[in-house]
């Protein structure tokens, strides 16, 4: 569902949304799909797995959040996940090294792609978009920006990996 309303950037950054987040597209609010059963349970445990992998390495792993894409753009990624450092206050201000956006099931993955390409264009390594439903993933980076299937999920500096078996399995079977 896309309803869009114009608004400021100041009005939008001010704003809670009843529903989920929304995004905020150069003046015009986006809703966006809600999550179901299985989008939950991925982010979730995904969100789990990249904090615990990322403990180490001091990476900062947040669901849900707000990215800056440009003054007049605000996508809200499933998950994000920063390097160590200081990534601002309120809406970070320096992008995240990861994204990863996990279908619902009235998503598209060409719809998905002018986000992907977004993402990629502030400087995100690596994004990864997961579909619980037919249970594959795309793994996109700068190197890739066409995105390839996976079954591990991957990055380097910091090199994560992820078999997608592990999330698969905390899925109800089919």
């Amino acid at each position: 569902m896309n309803t869009k309303v114009a608004i400021s950037v100041e009005e939008y950054l001010r704003t809670s949304f009843e529903e989920a987040d929304c995004e905020y597209l150069d003046g015009e609010i986006v809703e966006r799909n809600m999550g179901e059963l299985a989008h939950g349970i991925i982010q979730t445990q995904l969100a789990i797995l990249l904090s615990q992998l990322g403990i180490p390495l001091g990476l900062q792993v947040i669901a849900e959040i707000r990215v800056q894409i440009s003054r007049t753009r605000f996508r809200v990624a499933d998950i994000a996940v920063w390097r160590s450092g200081s990534i601002g206050t309120r809406i970070p201000t320096v992008g995240p090294f990861l994204v990863v956006e996990i279908l619902s099931p009235e998503d598209r993955i060409v719809r998905m792609q002018p986000k992907i390409q977004e993402y990629l264009g502030i400087g995100v390594d690596h994004v990864w978009l997961i579909d619980p439903y037919d249970r594959k993933a795309l793994s996109y980076s700068k190197q890739d920006p066409v995105g390839k299937l996976a079954d591990v999920l991957k990055t380097v500096s910091p090199q994560l990996e992820i078999p997608l078996e592990i999330l698969w399995q905390c899925l109800p079977a089919s």
